[in-house]
Protein backbone atom coordinates (compact mmCIF):
# COMPACT_ATOMS: atom_id res chain seq x y z
CA UNK A 1 0.00 0.00 0.00
CA UNK A 2 2.52 2.33 1.06
CA UNK A 3 4.65 1.72 -2.23
CA UNK A 4 1.74 2.30 -4.53
CA UNK A 5 1.13 5.66 -3.41
CA UNK A 6 4.01 7.31 -4.91
CA UNK A 7 3.62 10.16 -6.49
CA UNK A 8 5.26 13.58 -7.02
CA UNK A 9 1.60 15.12 -5.53
CA UNK A 10 1.62 13.05 -2.41
CA UNK A 11 3.75 13.23 0.51
CA UNK A 12 6.01 10.18 0.46
CA UNK A 13 5.93 7.77 3.20
CA UNK A 14 9.31 6.13 4.07
CA UNK A 15 8.85 4.01 6.06
CA UNK A 16 6.48 1.82 8.90
CA UNK A 17 8.19 0.76 11.95
CA UNK A 18 6.30 -1.47 14.77
CA UNK A 19 8.11 -1.49 18.13
CA UNK A 20 6.14 -3.84 20.22
CA UNK A 21 2.81 -2.74 20.58
CA UNK A 22 3.93 0.61 19.05
CA UNK A 23 3.32 1.94 15.28
CA UNK A 24 5.33 4.88 13.44
CA UNK A 25 4.74 5.97 10.12
CA UNK A 26 7.64 8.03 8.93
CA UNK A 27 6.62 10.63 6.19
CA UNK A 28 8.05 13.35 4.19
CA UNK A 29 8.68 16.45 5.54
CA UNK A 30 7.80 18.91 3.50
CA UNK A 31 8.58 22.99 4.20
CA UNK A 32 5.64 25.20 3.03
CA UNK A 33 1.97 26.23 4.11
CA UNK A 34 -1.60 24.08 4.33
CA UNK A 35 -4.21 25.13 1.83
CA UNK A 36 -5.94 26.19 4.81
CA UNK A 37 -3.41 28.47 5.56
CA UNK A 38 -3.13 29.58 1.82
CA UNK A 39 -6.83 30.09 2.85
CA UNK A 40 -7.18 32.08 5.85
CA UNK A 41 -4.03 34.92 4.73
CA UNK A 42 -6.03 35.55 1.72
CA UNK A 43 -8.76 38.40 0.95
CA UNK A 44 -11.76 37.34 1.64
CA UNK A 45 -10.50 33.62 2.40
CA UNK A 46 -10.82 32.85 -1.49
CA UNK A 47 -7.99 32.04 -4.11
CA UNK A 48 -8.41 33.44 -7.45
CA UNK A 49 -10.21 30.61 -9.86
CA UNK A 50 -6.71 30.45 -12.12
CA UNK A 51 -4.83 29.11 -8.92
CA UNK A 52 -7.89 27.12 -7.29
CA UNK A 53 -7.98 25.19 -10.80
CA UNK A 54 -4.05 24.45 -10.61
CA UNK A 55 -4.17 23.57 -7.03
CA UNK A 56 -7.71 21.10 -8.09
CA UNK A 57 -5.63 20.17 -11.09
CA UNK A 58 -2.64 18.49 -8.35
CA UNK A 59 -5.06 17.35 -5.77
CA UNK A 60 -7.08 15.45 -8.13
CA UNK A 61 -4.12 13.91 -9.51
CA UNK A 62 -3.25 12.48 -6.37
CA UNK A 63 -5.93 11.43 -5.60
CA UNK A 64 -7.28 9.47 -9.08
CA UNK A 65 -3.65 8.10 -8.30
CA UNK A 66 -4.70 6.49 -4.95
CA UNK A 67 -7.79 5.69 -6.13
CA UNK A 68 -6.13 3.48 -9.22
CA UNK A 69 -4.42 1.34 -6.38
CA UNK A 70 -7.67 1.11 -4.58
CA UNK A 71 -6.94 3.54 -1.81
CA UNK A 72 -9.81 5.97 -0.54
CA UNK A 73 -8.15 9.51 1.32
CA UNK A 74 -11.39 9.57 3.59
CA UNK A 75 -10.70 12.82 4.58
CA UNK A 76 -10.03 15.64 1.81
CA UNK A 77 -9.60 18.97 3.20
CA UNK A 78 -7.37 21.89 2.85
CA UNK A 79 -5.36 21.12 5.65
CA UNK A 80 -4.49 18.13 4.52
CA UNK A 81 -3.01 19.74 1.18
CA UNK A 82 0.62 21.09 1.79
CA UNK A 83 1.86 24.31 -0.81
CA UNK A 84 5.54 23.08 -0.37
CA UNK A 85 7.94 26.14 -0.62
CA UNK A 86 9.48 24.83 -4.29
CA UNK A 87 5.93 25.31 -5.23
CA UNK A 88 4.49 21.73 -5.53
CA UNK A 89 0.86 20.70 -4.43
CA UNK A 90 1.40 17.52 -1.61
CA UNK A 91 -1.47 15.74 -0.14
CA UNK A 92 -1.72 14.40 2.88
CA UNK A 93 -2.83 11.51 5.40
CA UNK A 94 -4.75 9.30 2.85
CA UNK A 95 -5.94 7.95 5.87
CA UNK A 96 -2.77 5.71 6.18
CA UNK A 97 -2.62 5.56 9.98
CA UNK A 98 -6.32 4.84 10.20
CA UNK A 99 -5.82 1.91 7.38
CA UNK A 100 -2.52 0.81 8.96
CA UNK A 101 -4.22 0.47 12.42
CA UNK A 102 -7.27 -1.46 10.79
CA UNK A 103 -4.64 -3.92 9.12
CA UNK A 104 -2.71 -4.45 12.12
CA UNK A 105 -6.21 -4.65 14.79
CA UNK A 106 -8.72 -6.06 12.17
CA UNK A 107 -10.84 -3.14 13.00
CA UNK A 108 -13.12 -1.73 9.88
CA UNK A 109 -15.96 0.26 11.77
CA UNK A 110 -14.46 3.48 12.31
CA UNK A 111 -15.81 6.44 11.05
CA UNK A 112 -12.58 8.64 9.53
CA UNK A 113 -13.04 12.56 8.25
CA UNK A 114 -14.20 15.77 8.99
CA UNK A 115 -17.85 16.21 9.25
CA UNK A 116 -17.71 19.45 6.93
CA UNK A 117 -16.12 17.70 4.30
CA UNK A 118 -17.85 14.06 4.77
CA UNK A 119 -19.77 12.80 1.99
CA UNK A 120 -23.29 11.25 3.17
CA UNK A 121 -22.58 7.64 3.21
CA UNK A 122 -19.32 8.18 5.05
CA UNK A 123 -21.05 9.40 7.93
CA UNK A 124 -23.16 6.09 7.90
CA UNK A 125 -19.20 3.93 7.68
CA UNK A 126 -19.92 3.53 3.37
CA UNK A 127 -16.43 5.16 1.49
CA UNK A 128 -16.57 5.21 -2.51
CA UNK A 129 -14.29 6.91 -4.26
CA UNK A 130 -16.99 9.60 -4.84
CA UNK A 131 -16.74 10.26 -1.42
CA UNK A 132 -13.56 11.53 -2.23
CA UNK A 133 -14.68 13.44 -5.02
CA UNK A 134 -17.89 15.10 -2.99
CA UNK A 135 -14.73 16.19 -0.09
CA UNK A 136 -12.86 17.80 -3.06
CA UNK A 137 -15.79 19.39 -4.76
CA UNK A 138 -16.67 21.06 -0.81
CA UNK A 139 -12.92 22.41 -1.29
CA UNK A 140 -12.67 23.41 -4.48
CA UNK A 141 -16.48 25.70 -2.85
CA UNK A 142 -14.39 26.23 -0.21
CA UNK A 143 -11.35 27.91 -2.65
CA UNK A 144 -13.72 29.78 -4.99
CA UNK A 145 -15.98 31.25 -2.13
CA UNK A 146 -14.14 31.50 1.16
CA UNK A 147 -17.09 29.86 3.00
CA UNK A 148 -18.12 26.57 3.30
CA UNK A 149 -21.38 24.82 1.30
CA UNK A 150 -22.53 22.86 4.11
CA UNK A 151 -22.54 23.53 7.90
CA UNK A 152 -24.90 24.13 10.85
CA UNK A 153 -27.38 22.20 12.84
CA UNK A 154 -29.20 20.81 9.52
CA UNK A 155 -25.71 20.18 7.37
CA UNK A 156 -26.42 16.26 6.89
CA UNK A 157 -29.96 17.31 5.80
CA UNK A 158 -29.16 19.97 3.16
CA UNK A 159 -26.42 17.53 1.89
CA UNK A 160 -28.75 14.83 1.72
CA UNK A 161 -31.20 17.60 0.11
CA UNK A 162 -28.31 19.02 -2.29
CA UNK A 163 -29.54 22.25 -0.58
CA UNK A 164 -26.38 24.73 -0.67
CA UNK A 165 -25.66 28.39 -1.75
CA UNK A 166 -24.31 28.32 -4.99
CA UNK A 167 -21.07 29.95 -5.68
CA UNK A 168 -21.72 32.40 -8.48
CA UNK A 169 -24.45 34.21 -5.63
CA UNK A 170 -21.49 34.64 -3.17
CA UNK A 171 -18.94 35.28 -5.65
CA UNK A 172 -21.21 36.82 -9.45
CA UNK A 173 -17.79 37.32 -11.24
CA UNK A 174 -17.58 33.34 -11.18
CA UNK A 175 -20.49 32.55 -13.78
CA UNK A 176 -23.05 30.02 -13.45
CA UNK A 177 -21.35 26.94 -15.15
CA UNK A 178 -19.08 26.80 -12.22
CA UNK A 179 -22.59 25.81 -10.20
CA UNK A 180 -23.23 23.41 -12.16
CA UNK A 181 -20.15 21.75 -11.73
CA UNK A 182 -20.07 22.31 -8.11
CA UNK A 183 -23.85 21.23 -8.05
CA UNK A 184 -22.72 17.57 -9.12
CA UNK A 185 -19.35 16.95 -7.47
CA UNK A 186 -22.01 17.41 -4.11
CA UNK A 187 -24.80 15.52 -5.34
CA UNK A 188 -26.15 13.28 -2.55
CA UNK A 189 -25.70 9.66 -3.89
CA UNK A 190 -22.42 8.87 -5.02
CA UNK A 191 -23.62 7.54 -8.85
CA UNK A 192 -24.78 11.29 -9.57
CA UNK A 193 -21.31 12.74 -8.75
CA UNK A 194 -18.17 12.79 -11.06
CA UNK A 195 -16.58 9.18 -11.56
CA UNK A 196 -13.23 10.68 -10.91
CA UNK A 197 -11.07 14.00 -10.06
CA UNK A 198 -10.12 14.55 -13.35
CA UNK A 199 -13.79 14.55 -14.50
CA UNK A 200 -14.56 17.53 -12.02
CA UNK A 201 -11.59 19.40 -13.19
CA UNK A 202 -12.59 18.82 -16.74
CA UNK A 203 -15.54 19.86 -16.39
CA UNK A 204 -14.38 22.89 -14.60
CA UNK A 205 -12.25 24.19 -16.69
CA UNK A 206 -14.66 23.71 -19.75
CA UNK A 207 -16.81 26.84 -17.88
CA UNK A 208 -13.97 29.12 -19.11
CA UNK A 209 -13.69 30.53 -22.35
CA UNK A 210 -10.35 28.47 -22.95
CA UNK A 211 -8.03 31.56 -22.29
CA UNK A 212 -6.64 29.47 -18.94
CA UNK A 213 -3.51 27.51 -19.96
CA UNK A 214 -3.33 24.93 -16.37
CA UNK A 215 0.34 25.18 -14.62
CA UNK A 216 2.31 21.82 -15.27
Amino acid sequence: MVASLHHPHIVEIHTIIRDSSDTYLVFEYVSGVTLHELLNGSPGRRIPLVRALEILRKIGEAVDHAHSRRIIHRDMKPSNVMLADEGWVKVMDFGIARQVMDSLLTTTNTIVGTPVYMAPEQAKGIVVKESDVFALGVTFYELLTGALPFKGPNEMRDKMDGRFVVPSVLVPALGTGIDQVVRKSLAPLPEGRYGSCAELYQAAMKTLDGSITPVA
